[in-house]
């Protein structure tokens, strides 16, 4: 099973890499994930395919920050993936905070698609092929098997097992807090977990997903869906083989971290 993960030992005896000049040495990207930093040959040595989790609706992800993040993803990894959330379920957001459903729709689509289209062209300009296979709106996954599989267990374990429940709580209130000014109530909590439904199956097999024999799935944060289910604090749910997802962290400038939504 996967375990989330942010820190790596430190390289010893064989497991070092041969010495190499300053010039083979990769540089810096400011991105670092699992210890490493995401240029760092060993990452994609170790998993093959990276995706990238991508929240249009949080200011870690400014425009210049998706550009910079694809453009090294796509340095370090042959096989990059990108996923978004979808319209339905971000719109919901703008309803919880007052907006008509339609224009909260629109608006849900205006922020995805300016985003998608940041990721697509980084990546066509990288020689990254068919980006637009690429870069996914979770709601392309909508008729999968295996998505709606992973989905129904999840809504099964949200209404019976306290652990997820919890976490998915918590998701959705760090979510809603982009379009709050107050603490959501209950009832705003439990009309947006849809959103965590949605992306859930990703969050916890990307691999299988993708069709990949691995991925490694990064975002900014921490994801209590996927740490108690990795867990195993969640009867019969699994992290999905050949799947891990781990905290990414933006070093550039001495940024850090610091938007936790």
């Amino acid at each position: 099973m996967s375990r989330i993960s942010t820190a790596s030992p430190p390289l010893t005896g064989t497991d070092a890499p041969p010495e190499s000049s300053a010039q083979d040495a990769p540089s810096p990207s400011g991105f670092r994930v699992e210890g490493l930093d995401l240029h760092n040959p060993r990452l994609a040595e170790r998993y093959g395919t990276l995706v990238l989790g991508l929240s249009p609706f949080n200011s870690f992800y400014s425009t210049q920050t998706v550009a910079d993040l694809c453009q090294s993803a796509a340095r370090s990894f042959s096989d990059v993936h990108v996923v978004l959330p979808g319209a339905p379920e971000s719109a919901l957001r703008y309803i919880s905070a007052g907006k008509a459903p339609r224009h909260a729709v629109q608006r849900s689509k205006r922020v995805i698609h300016n985003m998608r289209n940041v990721a697509r062209r980084t990546l066509a300009d990288c020689g990254m092929p068919d980006t637009d296979s690429q870069v996914h709106v979770m709601t392309r996954f909508a008729s999968h098997p295996r998505y709606q599989k992973s989905r129904a267990r999840v809504e099964s374990a949200y209404r019976t097992q306290d652990s997820m429940r919890e976490a998915v709580h918590a998701m959705t209130r760090t979510a809603l807090a982009t379009s709050l000014d107050s603490e959501p109530t209950p009832a705003q909590i439990a009309s947006n977990t849809r959103y965590i439904f949605a992306e859930a199956p990703l969050l916890l097999d990307a691999a299988g997903l993708l069709a990949r024999p691995s991925t490694l799935f990064v975002y900014h944060r921490r994801v209590p869906l996927y740490d108690v289910v990795a867990a195993g604090q969640v009867p019969g749910l699994t992290v999905g083989a050949g799947h891990t997802l781990s905290v990414l962290t933006d070093e550039r400038n001495d940024r850090g971290n610091g938007d936790p939504r």
